[in-house]
């Protein structure tokens, strides 16, 4: 008799999630692009968050401080969210985060702080001070974290790259971006490429550069379409970028493909921005 097995197979997709923000400080939001649709999720918790940021560990969404200097943590795996260990003080927003080697990393934030934390579902541990820095995009390229433009005292717009190396625990100056200096951008990777999309210099603006961190060189791409924006968040989704909302409020979703933008369906009402986004696998 031979024996006969079933195996079962279990589909996995990368998915965007909008978290918070002015206009929508609660909603938590899910893009499915093989679809081009968004579905509304369960709520983050209280209290209303903008001005903060995410990241994505083991599958697993996290949303960091906030508006208000919030030190808040809180873990979501979809659908439903855990309350987990506050961050360190100070309590912070307008700050910046990415994940290294399963561990997320926050940097910076309101008012020119310096502080860099790591958090190893569920504790942290405050690490090397990184440039004062607030406003700023960040991202991960092979496992090393990068923040990317923003304001520094005195509120200027500046083009500094910065490298965060999570071995040696220690920060190092890399070539500055391409003008203009701008704050309020949005950052992630594509393909082991780092990726600043529009932000505020005196205006809004609609540009979209490259930078390889192995030849350390920064790279002007196609403008992201219109309209300019600010106050924009990224993701990266399938090796495609993707920037979601921004200053007006906006419900604008646009998807790259470098080297070339294409716009997909808009956010669900309502309209955001200062928010926070990440990608999950599930």
């Amino acid at each position: 008799m031979i024996g006969m097995f079933k195996h079962r197979y279990k589909l996995t997709y990368e998915r965007g999630y909008v978290y918070g923000g002015v206009g929508s400080y609660l909603d938590c939001d899910e893009y499915s692009p093989n679809t081009d649709t968004w579905d509304n999720k369960t709520d983050l918790p209280a209290p209303n968050r903008s001005q903060l940021t995410a990241s994505t560990i083991l599958n697993k969404g996290y949303i960091f401080g906030g508006a208000g200097s919030l030190q808040d943590t809180d873990e979501y795996y979809p659908d439903s969210w855990a309350n987990k260990t506050d961050m360190p003080s100070p309590g912070r927003y307008y700050f910046s985060s990415s994940t290294i080697n399963d561990k997320g990393y926050v940097y910076g934030g309101y008012s020119f702080i310096m502080d860099t934390d790591e958090y190893t579902p569920d504790s942290w541990v405050s690490k090397a001070n990184g440039p004062a820095r607030m406003n700023n995009a960040a991202s991960t390229i092979n496992d090393k974290g990068y923040i990317y433009q923003g304001s520094e005292s005195g509120h200027n717009w500046i083009l500094d790259t910065d490298e965060y190396n999570s071995v040696l625990n220690s920060w190092a100056s890399k070539l500055d971006c391409s003008a203009p200096g701008k704050r309020y951008l949005a950052g992630s990777t594509i393909s082991n490429k780092g990726y600043v999309y529009c932000g505020y210099g005196g205006g809004g603006l609609q540009d979209c550069d490259e930078y390889d961190s192995v030849l350390n060189s920064w790279v002007s791409k196609t403008n992201a379409p219109a309209p300019a924006r600010w106050h924009v968040v990224a993701s990266t989704i399938n090796d495609k970028g993707y920037i979601y909302g921004g200053a007006g409020p906006l419900q604008d979703c646009d998807k790259y493909t470098p080297d070339t933008w294409t716009s997909v369906e808009n956010l669900p009402s309502p309209a955001r921005e200062r928010s926070a986004a990440s990608t999950i696998t599930s």
